[in-house]
């Protein structure tokens, strides 16, 4: 006799959910320099997405009732600004405690921002790159997917809700940002319709669509994504 196949399931984020989620989010991403901060930074990143000054839509997908898999989306005011500025001590003593994530680009980059952003006269939050969003678009801010559990429609299906969200609250497309390396992902996104947006220089460096108005799913069984946002 055949095995039934496992049932995805997908549903709001609780606040007990965020601890898995951050999980996660490090199995995915063991080198990103969230992650390498460790479970409990990228938790209370988690906590500012779920909590903050936001139009949040956070999902969880479950495989036969054992979460796998994540997605943040919507629309985000200061998902970066906010949460540096709200953890500030707490973060500053974890980049003490795994300076390793200095020493890459990326780590250097990361910590120019934060700096950045706490010495910066913004008072309230706001989006970080306004004319980056475009217009009645649904961001998709995270997603990943267990790797154990890759293969079994999970990122499929956490799409599929956000779209459903999106499409309910009126928006007209969705967008995302993927690093270009990330080949299975682009191509996950790609096979769903979404399309790549160069830069006015024409370069593509990462930022995709998807039309709510004319754009269709691709084919069944396209692999899940690791992420959208894989160097946080």
């Amino acid at each position: 006799m055949s095995q039934s196949t496992p049932v995805v399931d997908v549903r709001p984020v609780r606040d007990d959910d965020l601890l898995v989620v951050a999980r996660l989010h490090v199995a995915a991403f063991p080198e990103s320099v969230l992650g390498q901060l460790g479970t409990e930074a990228v938790r209370r990143n988690y906590v500012w997405q779920l909590h903050g000054p936001h139009d949040v839509t956070a999902l969880v997908a479950q495989l036969d009732g054992q979460p796998v898999g994540f997605l943040f989306g919507g629309v985000f005011r200061g998902s970066t600004i906010g949460f540096v500025k709200s953890q500030k001590f707490f973060l500053a003593g974890r980049v003490l405690r795994h300076p390793k994530v200095l020493l890459g680009r990326l780590g250097w980059d990361r910590i120019g921002l934060g700096l950045r952003l706490l010495t910066s006269r913004w008072s309230t939050p706001a989006p970080e790159v306004p004319e980056a969003v475009p217009r009645s678009s649904f961001g998709v801010l995270a997603i990943a997917v267990d790797p154990d559990a890759q293969g079994h429609g999970v990122g499929r299906a956490l799409m599929s809700a956000a779209e459903e969200s999106a499409r309910s609250r009126g928006f007209t497309g969705l967008h995302l940002s993927v690093h270009p390396s990330n080949v299975g992902a682009v191509e996950f996104y790609e096979r769903l319709g979404w399309e790549r947006q160069p830069e006015p220089s024409g370069v593509w460096q990462g930022r995709m669509s998807y039309s709510l108005t004319g754009g269709a799913p691709g084919p069944d069984g396209a692999r899940s994504p690791s992420s959208s946002v894989d160097d946080r």
